[in-house]
Parts: C-alpha cells; sequence; structure tokens
C-alpha cells in the first residue's frame, strides 16, 4: 500500500529534523550541566506537551519502564501524525482496542508488521536496534538510509548489531537518538525504556539545527596521530568527512563554524600566510568563523587581505578602533544564515585576552572590548530582522572542571552576563580545552585544538514558534576509522604538502630522548607542567644565548607549542615546536629587572614559569609574589641577586622574543622598560643551527636537567 502525499510530505518534513547530533555519540555524553539555573525541561515532558505521550491516568508517565511495541507505534504516531488508515486492517489477534488505529496507521505506512502467526505481541520489549529501524522508517518514507556506517566504529560491541540494522542504527547515531561514550557499547538488543523513546521523538517532534564548531586549528590540516589509542586523528580532511555525514542526515539543518586561531601554527599554513588553511575550510563550506589572537601573527595587513578574499564570514564584533572609537570597518560583527526555513544570526567575538597575548605592534591602535554588552546589543539587532536563533562563535577561552563539570572563564561569563533570550548557543577557544555544557541555559562547547575534537551543540526549536526549546552540547571525536575522509580535501592537502615537502623533511639533528614540555619536577611537583625549566625551554634558550652572545636568554613557556619524538628531527617537527615566527630581540637589563622577570608567574600554574639560559636559580614557591627567588647568578657565578642584595655594579646583556620585548606579552611588562632593543636572528633559524652544529660535531640532542633551576620548597 502507498503512501499518501500527506505522508510522504510528512516523511520528508523528518528527514529535515531528524538529523539531530552525534551528541556524544561520538565522544562524551550529552550535557546539560547544573551550571544553569534555568528550568530545563526533560524529552519526556516535551513530548507529553506535543502530545506524543500520554500518561497512565495518575499523571505518571512511567519514564522508566520499558516501552512496549504498543506504546512505541502509538507514540510515533502521534508524533508523526501518521497517515489514517482503515482500523479495521489491523486484523491481528492479540491487540486491544486502544492499540488498532495506531497500528494499522503505521503497518499502512510500512514501518512494522505483525508475525506469521497473525499476532502483533504488543506487549513485547522493543530493543535499541528495533527503536533505530522504525524511527529512520518514517524518516525516509521506508526507504534504506543512505549513511556512512563508518559511525558505528564508536562502539565495542559494533558487530553485534544485525546486518540489516546497521544503516539505521549508523543512522539513528548521527541523528543523537543514542549517546553512548567512545569506546562504549551500542547494546543493539537491550530493550528501550519509555523515556529512551521520548527522546528518540524529538527530531520528529521538533526542528534540529546541528552546530558543529572547531577551534585552534592552528595550521594543523594533516592527519594526526594519537598514540595512546594507536588511531590516526584529526585532519582537515576527516572534519570533512564528518560533515559531510551530517549534512547527508540533516542536509538543511547544519551549521559550521570556528572559534578561531585558525592558520598559524604549522609550516603548511604558515609558508601560505594560511591559505592552505583557508583554501580547505572553504571546501569543508563553513558558515562563519572568529577572529582568533593568532590571527594577527602575521601582520594586521595579512588578516585584512585574509578575511577579503575568505569565501566565508570571518567575524569580529568587539575590535574597536582606539581612534575612532568605534568598531572596525575591515570586519563585519554577525552574518545571517537560513537554515530549514529557520534565519541564524552568528555573532563573532575575539577574547579581550588579545591585548596581552599577541605582538603588541600588530594590535596597536585596537582594543577587544568585554562581548557581554555588544552580545545584548547585537542580539536585539538581529531579533529586530527578523533573526530567529543567536548563536555565537568566538575565540573566548573555557575551563571545566571535571569533577563538577562546572564551566568558567570567559566562555562561562558571556553566558552568564547575557540573560536567558539572548543566545541560543556560544562556542569558544583558545584555551585548547575540552568543554561542553549548558550554563544559564545557554549551551557552550570548545573542541580542544589542532582539530583533534569536533563541537557539537543540538537546538530543538519549536516548529510553530522558531523558539529553541531544548539543547545539548557535547564533543565529536575525530579518529579517522570514525567517518570517511573528504576525498577533494584530502587532495588539497597533498597538493599542499607536496610545495613543502623537500623542507619539511630535512633532518638537522637527531633527538636523543623524548623531548617535552612538562617541567623537569613534573613527577615531583604533583604533575604541574608549567613549573620552570623544561627540557625544550632549556634548549631553545641556549640555542638564543649562543645566536646573539648574550649573558642571558628569556622566552615563554607559551611560545613553545609542540614536544618531541626520540630519532630524527627535522625542519618541519622544530617548526611545529616554534611556528609563530617571532625573532631574538637583545638589549639591556638591570639586575633589578632580571629579577622582575623571573618573578612573573604563569597564569595556568600560578608558579614561575619562564624558560631562561645562563642563569642558575634557587627560589621558594610558599614565599609572596615577588620574594620568591632568593639567589640569582649567572652561570659563572656571577651573581645578580644572592641574599636580598641585588649587583649594582653592572648591567646584563639579555635576549628574548620581539613577543615579550613589548612588555605587553603575557605580563612581562618589564620588558617594556628595556629602552635598547636590537633585532637579532629568527628564533626557529637559531635553534635550526644550534641543532645543526650539533650535528656537525656528531652529538645527538639531548637534554638533561643541568639544575639551573631550583625550588626550594620541593628539596625541604
Amino acid at each position: 500500500m502507498k503512501k499518501t502525499l500527506t505522508t510522504r510530505l510528512t516523511a520528508l518534513a523528518l528527514v529535515t529534523v531528524l538529523t539531530s547530533s552525534f551528541a556524544s555519540s561520538m565522544a562524551f555524553a550529552e550535557s546539560a550541566a547544573a551550571t544553569s539555573p534555568t528550568t530545563i525541561k526533560s524529552d519526556m515532558r516535551l513530548a507529553v506537551e506535543k502530545g506524543a505521550v500520554e500518561g497512565y491516568g495518575d499523571n505518571d508517565y512511567r519514564g522508566a519502564n520499558e516501552a512496549t511495541r504498543a506504546e512505541v507505534v502509538t507514540m510515533i504516531n502521534r508524533a508523526a501524525n501518521l497517515t489514517k488508515a482503515d482500523a479495521g486492517s489491523a486484523t491481528f489477534s492479540d491487540l486491544a482496542a486502544w492499540q488498532k488505529q495506531a497500528v494499522a496507521n503505521a503497518v499502512a505506512a510500512k514501518l512494522i508488521s505483525g508475525f506469521a502467526d497473525g499476532t502483533f505481541h504488543p506487549n513485547a520489549s522493543v530493543t535499541r536496534q528495533e527503536l533505530a529501524e522504525l524511527i529512520v522508517k518514517v524518516v525516509t518514507g521506508g526507504q534504506m538510509p543512505k549513511v556512512n556506517e563508518n559511525v558505528l566504529n564508536y562502539f565495542k560491541d559494533s558487530a553485534s548489531i544485525a546486518q540489516a540494522s546497521r544503516p539505521y542504527a549508523a543512522y539513528a547515531v548521527i541523528s543523537g537518538i543514542f549517546a553512548p561514550s567512545l569506546d562504549g557499547n551500542f547494546n543493539p538488543t537491550a530493550a528501550v525504556t519509555r523515556d529512551e523513546v521520548a527522546k528518540a521523538l524529538k527530531p520528529v517532534l521538533f526542528k534540529v539545527v546541528d552546530i558543529l564548531s572547531t577551534n585552534d586549528i592552528h595550521g594543523k590540516i594533516e592527519v594526526g596521530f594519537d598514540k595512546k589509542r594507536n588511531q590516526e586523528q584529526g585532519g582537515i580532511e576527516t572534519l570533512g568527512g564528518i560533515v559531510n555525514d551530517f549534512r547527508a542526515v540533516n542536509p538543511k539543518g547544519t551549521v559550521v563554524v570556528d572559534g578561531g586561531d585558525a592558520w598559524q601554527g604549522t609550516l603548511i599554513s604558515n609558508t601560505t600566510n594560511g591559505q592552505s588553511v583557508m583554501d580547505t575550510m572553504a571546501q569543508v563550506n563553513y558558515d562563519a568563523a572568529a577572529i582568533g589572537n593568532h590571527e594577527f601573527d602575521f601582520g594586521r595587513d595579512v588578516l585584512i587581505n585574509n578575511i577579503k578574499n575568505a569565501k566565508f564570514p570571518i567575524l569580529g564584533a568587539n575590535i574597536i578602533d582606539d581612534k575612532s572609537g568605534k568598531r572596525v570597518d575591515w570586519t563585519q560583527p554577525y552574518v545571517i544564515v537560513e537554515k530549514d526555513g529557520l534565519k541564524i544570526g552568528i555573532i563573532g567575538f575575539a577574547t579581550p585576552q588579545t591585548t596581552t597575548t599577541t605582538k603588541s605592534t600588530n594590535i596597536a591602535g585596537l582594543s577587544f572590548v568585554n562581548p557581554a554588552p555588544l552580545a545584548k546589543e547585537l542580539s536585539e539587532e538581529l531579533r529586530a530582522k527578523g533573526v530567529d536563533i543567536i548563536m555565537v562563535t568566538s575565540h573566548l577561552p573555557g575551563e571545566q572542571n571535571q569533577k563538577s563539570q562546572e564551566i568558567i572563564s570567559e566562555l562561562a561569563d558571556l553566558a552568564n552576563g547575557t540573560g536567558n533570550g539572548t543566545l541560543d548557543a556560544i562556542v569558544g577557544g583558545h584555551s585548547h580545552l575540552r568543554v561542553s555544557g549548558i550554563v544559564n541555559g545557554i549551551p557552550v562547547v570548545e573542541a580542544q585544538s589542532w582539530l583533534y575534537a569536533v563541537g557539537h551543540i543540538q537546538l530543538f526549536v519549536d516548529k510553530t514558534t522558531k523558539k529553541v526549546v531544548s539543547s545539548n552540547a557535547s564533543l565529536l571525536e575525530t579518529y579517522t576509522n570514525l567517518t570517511t575522509a573528504d576525498s577533494k580535501i584530502h587532495q588539497t592537502v597533498e597538493d599542499y604538502k607536496a610545495k613543502i615537502s623537500t623542507k619539511s623533511s630535512e633532518v638537522e639533528v637527531v633527538v636523543a630522548e623524548p623531548l617535552t614540555r612538562k617541567s623537569f619536577r613534573y613527577a615531583a611537583n604533583g604533575s604541574v607542567e608549567r613549573d620552570g625549566a623544561t627540557q625544550l625551554g632549556n634548549s631553545i634558550t641556549d640555542a638564543m644565548r649562543a645566536a646573539e652572545k648574550s649573558d642571558i636568554a628569556f622566552t615563554n613557556i607559551g611560545g613553545v607549542r609542540a614536544d618531541l619524538d626520540k630519532g630524527n628531527l627535522t625542519y618541519g617537527k622544530m617548526f611545529e615546536v616554534f611556528p609563530f615566527g617571532n625573532y631574538n630581540v637583545t638589549g639591556t637589563m638591570t639586575a633589578a629587572q632580571i629579577k622582575k622577570a623571573l618573578e612573573v608567574t604563569d597564569k595556568y600554574s600560578n608558579l614561575p614559569a619562564i624558560q631562561f639560559s645562563g642563569l642558575k636559580v634557587e627560589w621558594d614557591s610558599t614565599k609572596p609574589l615577588g620574594e620568591k627567588y632568593s639567589k640569582i647568578a649567572l652561570v659563572d657565578g656571577t651573581p645578580i641577586y644572592v641574599d636580598g642584595k641585588f649587583n649594582t655594579e653592572r648591567t646584563f646583556k639579555v635576549t628574548t622574543n620581539d613577543f615579550m620585548a613589548t612588555g605587553s606579552g603575557d605580563g612581562f611588562t618589564v620588558f617594556g622598560e628595556v629602552k635598547d632593543w636590537k633585532d637579532g636572528a629568527v628564533m626557529l633559524d637559531a635553534w635550526v643551527d644550534y641543532a645543526k652544529s650539533l650535528k656537525a660535531a656528531g652529538k645527538e640532542l639531548s637534554v638533561q636537567d643541568d639544575g639551573r633551576d631550583v625550588r626550594l620548597d620541593l628539596k625541604k
């Protein structure tokens, strides 16, 4: 029996909305964190309000009870408004009167059938794979769904999913009907509860917007490798595959945004001023991106040119020209896109931290203001333009307590500072952390960095009012076995790799042991990474001091961006460690200024973490700020600060990087006091030359703790 036109249209509408999210189907349990003061309606309550679920006469919906075949069919019949069939056509011998109409409708729509003995088994339970097949058949009009089944590799028991059910299960996972954790079980034959059915009905009852987000790509468009899982991971071709999977299921309701710091950080990107990243992002077909602090690293002219030539909007609503007091004219504050009949406003924000995390000469004359007031103002402006949903993509950092799941930092500040009804979703960046949850009723995400995760916010929108009625936030994994890489993007990356292959593969020296950015005392200090001298910090500052023939060299720990494996050290790998193109500057400092630089504490560890060469120091973390260091001397024993006394008889030749020399980088204001800075070698070149000199002498690069940095309170 063929479906009527009404039923076919219903199915087409459902294709649009049954698309929801990998939610955490691709990573972690979807989050509705307790950080929100807003009353969040349960899936069951939403289903009840939409008339898909009725109680038992006592206002009890028995959510934890296993759902029977008759109950599931009845719920789907109400939610999808199936075409009414002749109730008498349901001739199964074991149906109750209340079950016949819904069963007849479902059978006529070819969603379900009975058994050979003429029974329906209305009180039998429904398994997870059966629910997937039932719901997806409604969406596809009974057709086999065209979907990438690789997503089922998320499950340890993937092989136990019935072959005939696999495409339906994959579609349901991408649609967010099931939300398992990575390497969890799908449990295909487990019975579903009424609560689980209510959740599965949400994409039927509401329009669904899937927001996929990246941040801090830092030029890392090539596929990487997770040593712990022994699995390839990341790469923009993998992202392209995930986006393709979502668009196959939710072609009209998928939004893709980036949270900034997209193109600075790898040889494949920096050699083209980010063009390789821009080109591949265009192939992904991003809807919008925010401006990160490192977007300024190639200079403001390059940023403006990239914005001008980008095939997607790059946004910065809170970047203010100091002279005019107005928003800069080379970027736009927001963009409006239309998805499945919904107008979605996307506002872009930079982090106010840009003023201290970016080379000051590249942002001279600019201010990066608090985004919350602007979010309110622009939200009103967008609502006046008929926008239904308002979201933010930003470089605002977030942090999340793994035990309490509380979210803090600028990401949470924006959510808490705007009030309910202002924003419907917020995407962040900058801190390179995994963050997902609900703050003040608003879903927020930050997806680590390097394309090693993808943020996913799922919005359920009332079809009549076009208001968001429910949402969740989660992270998707980017292991290559979970999707199929986009072949066109893969080829673009390969073409760019070919252009840099000779230089990238040039071996500069052999590394004797793995070199990391972790503190030498990591095992003794409670596993705090940013705590004084590190292997890579020692090597890099030794190279700086050697290149400029200075007494002392300093660099910031945040500028060292990757660890090194044992074995051949190529130019490409060295570039990944030192990608920012900074150069040495050398000037004159007093003993008091040197101590002041050492006393600056890292914002993440609250401990001194400056990397240095040419000194031997002793300090105590229990001492007050500014009084931690008790002994500072050159390696030849010349005192700088010993027993409370400064060496006032001489000054010292000091090398640092041009970022820190401005006095506005990472809080090292003391370097701004120096008036005779002179430019020197590019830092990467100096380090490469240092490595080559070791190779020429027949030596390997090995960095042991030479005692230059002694923390006294750990010696007690």
